[in-house]
């Protein structure tokens, strides 16, 4: 008993240690009585600590999961502080007149988010300034010159925010940098190489989170990956006589993965290429697999019939909620992925000719 009493209190006392959170100590000037201070998480707007203030001085304590953007706000006032904080001892020293020029100490992350906006901040004002004058600028010559000026401070933008990445790359701050400057990317892939050279230490907090979610749904049915076939969410729906069908059944063809509907113009016009290629490679280990965006099972079934579209078709008939499609983040149709037998994506989006000039390649 007296061995499992100390392995209790050992364990609660690692248990303590493990749970050691932030504490946020404040000292501001020209507060009135009694106000209310709180820290409220910046992402997802939960109130994770509140205190009184008394004589300019409070205390917040509390644990935090993961390093965020938090807002030091006083409760019927306007005035609030940006604060990158995680389980660290932090000093606020203000006026509460001017919040924004707060001095604070003991957050290494927040000593980052400082450096960044010091930096950030002037160029983001300039390209805003610059914004506001290109929109309604209606001479040509003056537009492109504002233009060009636009496109220089972006540069600035994306110089500063590299140079800053690459020196604080076990910074959570850097994956911050990265998603606020990712519209300005070329495209997921710089996003993905440049967050690939981050630590690990770095990849914490909502702002990696995001980041992360936006590769992988840019990676969704990315050339070169396995087609979805997900348990939870599996590529199935019912064809024409209502029996229903997976993808996982044509395991071992090349198939054709077809996104369209009846009443969309370039997929009818799109059709006959289709047509062709089945005619000419469907003996030679290749075929069609449908999915219509339709709603209305009459005007699906006349138009497979009028295409003599001859593969298999399946629909849920719900349009743009159309499982499958919603699978494979369709955002616009006719779209296609070919798939060879092992189920693995080797192109997509063939129009025209381009699907027959791919079979040729991969058939004779």
């Amino acid at each position: 008993m007296k061995t499992n009493f100390f392995l209790v209190l050992l364990l609660s006392f690692f248990s303590v240690t493990a749970q050691k959170g932030f504490q946020i100590t404040g000292n501001i000037s020209n507060t009135k009585p009694n106000m209310l201070v709180f820290l409220m998480n910046g992402t997802d707007g939960k109130t994770v600590a509140t205190d009184t203030v008394r004589d300019g001085k409070f205390i917040l304590k509390g644990i935090i999961a993961e390093p965020d953007i938090f807002q030091l706000g006083f409760v019927g006032y306007k005035e609030a502080l940006d604060i990158f904080l995680f389980n660290d001892q932090v000093n606020i020293t203000a006026d509460f007149n001017n919040m924004s020029a707060a001095t604070i100490t003991g957050s290494s992350v927040e000593t980052d988010y400082q450096q960044f906006k010091a930096s950030f901040n002037p160029i983001r004002e300039r390209l805003n300034y610059l914004v506001q004058q290109i929109n309604p600028e209606k001479n040509r010559y003056k537009r492109d010159s504002l233009i060009v000026l636009y496109e220089q401070a972006k540069g600035t933008v994306l110089q500063e925010a590299t140079k800053f990445a690459k020196e604080k790359t076990a910074s959570p701050v850097s994956s911050f940098v990265l998603f606020a400057i990712s519209p300005l990317l070329n495209g997921t892939e710089d996003l993905e190489r440049r967050y690939n050279a981050l630590e690990p230490a770095a990849k914490k907090g909502s702002f990696a989170r995001m980041i992360e979610q936006t590769i992988a749904e840019a990676n969704i049915n990315k050339i070169g990956t396995e087609a979805l076939e997900k348990k939870k969410k599996k590529f199935s729906q019912k064809d024409t006589l209502g029996k229903l069908v997976s993808l996982k059944s044509f395991r071992g063809k090349y198939v054709l993965i077809d996104f369209w509907a009846s009443w969309c113009g370039p997929c009818r016009a799109e059709n006959p290429n289709l047509v062709n290629a089945f005619n000419k490679y469907s003996n030679k280990n290749f075929t069609v697999l449908g999915v219509s965006l339709d709603d209305n099972k009459a005007s699906w079934m006349n138009a497979i019939r009028k295409d003599k579209l001859a593969w298999t078709q399946v629909s849920d008939l719900q349009s743009w909620n159309n499982k499958v499609a919603q699978l494979y983040k369709i955002q616009s149709i006719p779209a296609n992925y070919l798939l060879d037998p092992a189920g693995k994506i080797i192109a997509k989006d063939l129009r025209g000719n381009e699907l027959q000039v791919k079979l040729k390649e991969l058939l004779q």
